[in-house]
């Protein structure tokens, strides 16, 4: 049998972003030889902000999914809001993880209590209720919009990095340094290493890297 080939989704139609999560496996390791091949969403919205926007990137997602081969060892799903993992994991019969589920199991196993940073208000609620769904309240000292719209995160870097910077800060002022935080949109990867190098203190948790290293680790015989 060979390697592992996983399917990483985004489901959103913004192919940048695809790209951007490609780019991801540039930096990081992940186990068993595992592949990725990367797909995007297309007929979803260019961005998922709120509830309104994951019901309809699901239902393009699951329709697309339909049609892919069987070969798949198992799925990411590259929407922080984990749009779609339940109604996935029942049809593909297979591993599917969210991008936010995988920063969850990162942040609680490598620092116990963890803030979210993510993008604007409307993600906010669903977000809560993913972790709530998901068990980890306990770990969860808050969910923070950082006033971002996601495309901005690619058109505008520089001032994304300046705004997220701040957040940091005051999320360090509130509740000190041993407390992961995790970077609640899949666009921020692109930001990561240098936030990363910036709070070298800090436990900052990419949540792309985290779904590429464990979806890895779950196709491990």
């Amino acid at each position: 049998m060979g390697s592992p080939v996983i399917c990483f989704i985004n489901p959103n139609s913004t192919e940048s972003m695809t790209s951007t999560c490609r780019d991801t496996l540039d930096r990081i390791t992940v186990a068993g030889g595992a592949s990725f091949e990367f797909i995007t969403n297309h007929a979803a919205p260019e961005a998922i902000q709120g509830a309104d926007d994951g019901e309809l990137a699901t239902e393009a997602m699951l329709s697309m999914v339909a049609k892919l081969s069987d070969d798949y060892s198992a799925f990411v799903v590259g929407c922080f809001d984990d749009t779609g993992v339940w109604d996935l994991v029942e049809q593909v019969g297979r591993p599917v993880i969210g991008i936010g589920q995988s920063a969850y199991h990162w942040a609680s196993l490598r620092s116990q209590r963890f803030v979210v940073l993510t993008t604007l208000q409307v993600s906010v609620p669903v977000i809560k209720e993913s972790i709530q769904r998901q068990g980890f309240e306990p770990n969860c000292l808050d969910v923070l919009a950082s006033g971002i719209p996601v495309l901005e995160l690619e058109r505008d870097p520089r001032e994304s990095l300046k705004i997220l910077n701040h957040c940091i800060r005051d999320i360090v002022d509130t509740h000190g340094e041993n407390v992961a935080i995790i970077l609640g949109c899949a666009g921020m990867t692109a930001l990561y290493a240098e936030l990363n190098s910036e709070w070298e203190e800090l436990t900052i948790i990419d949540p792309v890297a985290a779904g590429l290293r464990l979806s890895s680790v779950l196709c491990l015989e």
